[in-house]
């Protein structure tokens, strides 16, 4: 069943016009360091810091970094994504950025891990970044 079937199905089954679910408020990433994450996203202008010390969005959801026992990412591999990558490995959080150019020469020339910049036509700019400890996000812009 493709998504527009699937779309139709489940809106005819549970029939509500509004979700309950408003925004995110915070997310939780696994890190061997919290204070290396937090500096790489503070480096590069990504987040701003809380008065608790947490790492905020300009929108004011927080990410929080949180050590884990043994090394694990927030990453999965998908089929569902790329069509030429069956085993695409997915970021799991797509930022909204400005100034997408300048982010990326920036993170490039300070020793990210970055993809080249992708052009999606009507769906904006993007581009991959992994943090220290290979946790993939998507930086874009519109």
């Amino acid at each position: 069943m493709n998504k527009l079937e699937l779309k139709k199905e489940l809106e005819g089954k549970y029939a509500h016009t509004e979700a309950r679910l408003k925004r995110i408020e915070c997310v939780y990433l696994p890190v061997t360091n919290a204070s290396v994450t937090k500096q790489f996203f503070m480096k590069y202008g990504l987040v701003t810091l809380t008065r608790q010390g947490n790492a905020s969005l300009a929108s004011g959801q927080c990410l929080f970094f949180l050590e884990t026992k043994e090394k694990q990412t927030s990453n999965f591999v998908t089929h569902d994504w790329d069509e030429t990558d069956p085993e695409y490995l997915m970021e799991a959080i797509c930022f909204e950025v400005s100034g997408l150019d300048e982010l990326h020469r920036e993170m490039k020339d300070g020793g990210a891990t970055v993809s080249e910049i992708k052009d999606n036509g009507g769906c904006g700019r993007t581009f991959t970044f992994l943090d220290p400890d290979g946790n993939k996000y998507a930086a874009w812009q519109g």
